[in-house]
C-alpha cells in the first residue's frame, strides 16, 4: 500500500514554522528558555524539508510536482535566510548559538544545495537516469507479455 503525502499542507505547515523561527530570531528572547527549542526547530525543519524534497524528487510522474517543488524551494530559501541571520549574528539571538555555527552552516549548505537541485529539476536539467522512458525493447516485451497472457 502506497503512502499518500499531502505536500501542499505539509509545506504550508513547515513554512509557518519557519516564519515563527524568523520572528523569534528578531526578538530579544531569553536564551535560557528558548535556545534548545529554536535549535531543535532548526534540526526538525531541516529533516522535514529534506524528506519532502526526497519524496518529490522520486515522484517524477506526480502531476503537481513542479508546483510543490517551487513552493518547497521558496520555503528552503526562507529557512536559509533564517540560518544566515543566526550564523552572521544579524538576529539578536545569533549571539547565543555561536557554539553551533558549524552545524548551522552545514545545514545551510545542504539546504542551498537542495535549492540548486530543485532549480535544475524545474528547468529539466536533471540527470537522464531520473527520467522514466520506456525503450522500444521494453515496450515490445510489455506488449508481448500481454498478448501471451490473453492467449492462455
Amino acid at each position: 500500500m502506497t503512502r499518500r503525502i499531502n505536500y501542499e499542507d505539509d509545506i504550508f505547515t513547515v513554512a509557518l514554522q519557519v516564519r515563527c523561527l524568523q520572528d523569534a530570531l528578531k526578538l530579544e528572547i531569553d536564551p535560557e528558555l528558548f535556545r534548545e527549542k529554536l535549535l531543535g526547530d532548526v534540526v526538525w525543519i531541516d529533516a522535514i524539508t529534506g524528506r519532502l524534497y526526497q519524496s518529490l524528487r522520486e515522484s517524477s510522474l506526480y502531476v503537481k510536482r513542479q508546483d510543490h517543488l517551487k513552493e518547497l524551494a521558496k520555503l528552503k530559501r526562507a529557512f536559509v535566510e533564517a540560518l544566515d541571520a543566526m550564523v552572521e549574528k544579524r538576529a539578536p539571538f545569533g549571539e547565543h548559538v555561536q557554539d553551533k555555527v558549524a552545524e548551522l552552516r552545514a545545514i545551510r549548505a545542504s539546504q542551498a544545495y537542495h535549492i540548486e537541485e530543485i532549480k535544475d529539476l524545474l528547468s529539466n536539467k536533471a540527470a537522464p537516469e531520473e527520467e522514466h522512458i520506456v525503450s522500444q525493447e521494453e515496450l515490445r516485451f510489455l506488449m508481448t507479455a500481454d498478448d501471451e497472457d490473453a492467449e492462455k
